[in-house]
């Protein structure tokens, strides 16, 4: 009976080793991978990110690249603000 232990003690541990091998030698392998893609992926999107706003500049008007131009907001006119419902009738407190 304790040469079936020990033989399965033997066995548990050779399938815990290779797990664990196994796992870091994937992880040598697939984790650049992966990084490499989701690095690419970012980058195209930011490249394309770039090449929006250029294209909309250029199509708002904007001068050409190197020329200053500040858009200022147009001034709006404050409008005075009348009380709705009638005039506005000042009162005194009554005391006794």
């Amino acid at each position: 009976m304790e040469h079936a232990e020990f033989v399965g003690l033997i066995r548990t541990l050779l399938i815990i080793g290779l797990i664990y091998f196994g796992v870091r030698i994937l992880m040598k392998v697939l984790l650049p991978w992966a990084m490499r893609m989701f690095f690419k992926r970012v980058q195209n999107k930011m490249a394309d990110q770039m090449k929006n706003q250029a294209n909309q500049n250029r199509d708002s008007g904007f001068q050409q690249q190197g020329d200053v131009f500040v858009k200022s907001a147009p001034k709006e006119k404050k409008k005075k603000i009348e009380p709705e419902g009638g005039e506005y009738v000042d009162f005194e407190e009554v005391k006794d």
